[in-house]
């Protein structure tokens, strides 16, 4: 590759970068189905207000952009912790792989951290877990595991809890990263918010059924005194 080709490729990768971030931020701050292509050029500073449709085809593309330049490497740290962390593999094991990494997308970035209150959009917009699944195989791995140590619960209640999860921990991580932005929280704090969230989702997926929600559940009555 020539110096002058070298050149013309970096600004072109720096360019899409640029509106990723944008994106992210944008996303995150306004819901994606509410941004436009010309609103994230215009926030990435783009000359060319078809740089974002060039680069990326359309909204769905760029979204798609935006995953896939935290999913990979957010992925590759819970295998990780998969493979090195010692110890009994208990649902809190498996719920600190899931959520650590995820957490340490808080420590303070320049420009400013959007990527869990982007994450917590795309469920909204998307609710389809299937390119996850995808994209994701430590993530699947973990939930599989999770969902195999609380299969004692009846179906009905376990495949609640199971879908709650994830909302639970974008929940709770996008309000910390949000108040991180304002200088509400300290990013001191990560560590305590995480170990919360940990003691919250496992107690949450252990809870013990109530009378009421045993009667609740089909041809299952009560078995509590």
């Amino acid at each position: 590759m020539t110096e002058k080709a070298r050149r013309i490729s970096e600004a072109a990768s720096g360019g899409e970068t640029a509106l990723i971030l944008a994106a992210e931020r944008l996303f995150a701050e306004r819901g994606i189905a509410a941004v436009a292509l010309r609103h994230v050029n215009q926030a990435a500073n783009q000359r060319n207000m078809s740089a974002a449709h060039y680069h990326f085809g359309s909204r769905e593309g760029l979204v798609h952009a935006v995953l896939m330049y935290r999913w990979p490497d957010l992925d590759r740290r819970r295998g990780v912790m998969l493979e090195e962390r010692s110890g009994k593999r208990d649902l809190r094991f498996y719920l600190e792989a899931f959520i650590m990494p995820l957490a340490e997308e808080l420590h303070p970035r320049d420009g400013g951290n959007f990527y869990i209150r982007f994450m917590q959009q795309y469920e909204r917009f998307r609710q389809d877990y299937s390119t996850a699944r995808q994209l994701t195989p430590f993530s699947v791995e973990i939930y599989d595991h999770i969902e195999r140590l609380i299969g004692y619960l009846p179906e009905a209640v376990r495949r609640l809890r199971i879908g709650y999860l994830i909302n639970m921990i974008h929940s709770v991580l996008a309000i910390a990263e949000e108040r991180l932005g304002q200088d509400k929280v300290a990013p001191a704090e990560i560590a305590l918010i995480a170990a919360n969230l940990i003691d919250m989702c496992a107690s949450a997926l252990t809870a013990p059924l109530s009378i009421d929600t045993q009667d609740l559940l089909p041809g299952e009555p009560s078995t509590l005194p």
